[in-house]
């Protein structure tokens, strides 16, 4: 194990594992508005991705969050906007287990 905690029982069987029990914060990224670009993040066997808009594109009644691509066994986050112009500030949170 890389990261996280174990706890052993006192014949040495693994009780607990923060690797394969609980979803661990393993990256958080912002991506600035109307660009693309890539993060490097750890893998773990069973990645998720949430994101959030973070500051709508002013005077704009739609904006859009960025796109992203996270493939298995693969150190990069590619985040792409949709829009060169509304496309808002995204927050990334990876999580792991």
């Amino acid at each position: 194990m890389a990261y996280g905690i174990e706890i052993f029982s006192s014949s040495g069987v693994t009780t607990f594992s923060s690797e394969d029990t609980t979803w661990n914060l393993i990256g958080s990224f912002n991506a600035p508005a109307n660009t693309s670009t890539t993060f490097s993040c750890a893998v773990y066997p069973e990645r998720i991705v949430s994101r959030l808009m973070l500051n709508q594109v002013t005077g704009d009644d739609e904006a859009y969050v960025h796109e992203y691509s996270l493939p298995t066994n693969s150190t990069t986050l590619t985040v792409t906007a949709p829009s060169s112009t509304d496309t808002s500030e995204t927050q990334f949170l990876v999580f792991g287990r």
